[in-house]
């Protein structure tokens, strides 16, 4: 049984290569150890929605945020 941090590690490995060999040499484990973990997660995280976009505070001004930085050329100052 590998632990919390092995774990993360072979799943950072496979997440930086994108293969489950190359995954393995970095985490030094079995290039099995990693199809067991990466399948897992993707078994746990399943299909999700897109992320949706939420409102932000400067929504109501950003049309006028972007004259300002047009006009000044990029130099706007929040002081």
């Amino acid at each position: 049984m590998k632990s919390a941090e092995e774990i993360m590690e072979i799943l950072d490995a496979y997440d930086l290569t994108g293969s489950l060999r190359d995954a393995a040499e970095l985490a030094g484990c079995s290039h099995h150890t990693v199809k067991r973990y990466v399948e897992a997660r993707e078994k746990k995280a399943g299909r999700s929605a897109p992320p949706v976009r939420r409102e932000q505070l400067i929504d109501p001004f950003l049309a006028k945020v972007e004259e300002w930085v047009d006009r000044s050329h990029g130099k706007v100052r929040a002081d």
